[in-house]
């Protein structure tokens, strides 16, 4: 205390000085409506980048909660999507039946991809969603861009999938423009690229014409996209076309996915067994 005395008893005349010059800058700045304009610019420059600089930090924190509730929000438009496309019956007026409900058939989880191969002659994904989620082997699983795969083991909180592009991998898909369907598999050499089978020489295809599955799949509801037309070969001593298709799935880029769950699966599991015929994906 006592030193503090001997500062102000010391220093007092360019403390006085000090304050006089704050009070005269105080009053030019009361009366000045220049001045307290440009001050405010000033200041409401300088919060505004605080405030920017602090809402992206906080963003960033934020950012995967964000992008889980988009995920979600996606999640439900595709199933409304999917479960409302009626049949070609009833949208062009040819079913006469009017008290016919589209029912919902499947549902869909969203799941992060945590590990994939794409070099081998069966290729897996690991999902980062397990048994304590709902998830069950032999379930569908398609991407945002087009079909994945199937799901073949499960832990409690992890699933495995085997994908498409696996040497005995065979999915059921049909042209979009004329709903002609063939087999789906695997080359196993370039993960983008698929043969289809089973086409009969007749039918009119090009390349660029749409493929996406034919809702005979246990796994895969109709229409859910497969590729493109890549590549079509008629060669004389073959009934059917050569076709190459370029998956729309990237493999090689794949973050996240949807497991798809067929409510009536067991009921058509049931007509197999009675009827002896194997499912096919």
């Amino acid at each position: 205390m006592y030193n503090l005395f001997r500062f102000i008893v010391r220093y007092y005349v360019l403390l006085l000085f000090i304050l006089l010059e704050l009070f005269s800058f105080y009053l030019i700045y009361q009366n000045n409506g220049y001045n307290q304009t440009a001050y405010a610019s000033v200041a409401n420059g300088i919060s505004g980048k605080i405030y920017n600089t602090y809402g992206n930090v906080a963003g960033y924190f934020y950012l995967n909660r964000t992008n889980d509730s988009l995920t979600q929000e996606n999640i439900r438009l595709r199933m409304a999507l999917l479960e409302s496309k009626l049949d070609n019956r009833v949208v062009k007026g040819e079913e006469s039946d009017s008290s016919k409900k589209f029912v919902q058939k499947y549902t869909y989880t969203h799941a992060r991809v945590s590990y994939a191969t794409v070099n081998r002659p069966v290729n897996f994904l690991y999902l980062d969603k397990g048994a304590k989620h709902g998830i069950k082997k032999q379930m569908g699983v398609i991407a945002p861009n087009g079909i994945v795969g199937q799901v073949v083991s499960v832990t409690e909180n992890y699933a495995a999938v085997m994908t498409i592009i696996s040497k005995d991998f065979r999915v059921s898909a049909k042209f979009k423009k004329n709903d002609y369907f063939g087999n789906l598999h695997w080359s196993g050499t370039n993960p983008r690229v698929a043969a289809l089978e089973e086409i009969p020489k007749h039918v009119p295809v090009k390349v660029g014409d749409t493929l996406v599955t034919s809702g005979y799949s246990q796994l895969f509801p109709r229409n859910v996209m497969v590729g493109i037309i890549k590549k079509v070969d008629a060669q004389a001593e073959k009934n059917f076309l050569d076709i190459e298709v370029k998956l729309s799935t990237d493999f090689g880029n794949l973050t996240h996915v949807y497991v798809i769950n067929n409510m009536y699966k067991q009921e058509l599991v049931t007509l197999d067994t009675l009827t002896g015929i194997k499912p096919k994906p």
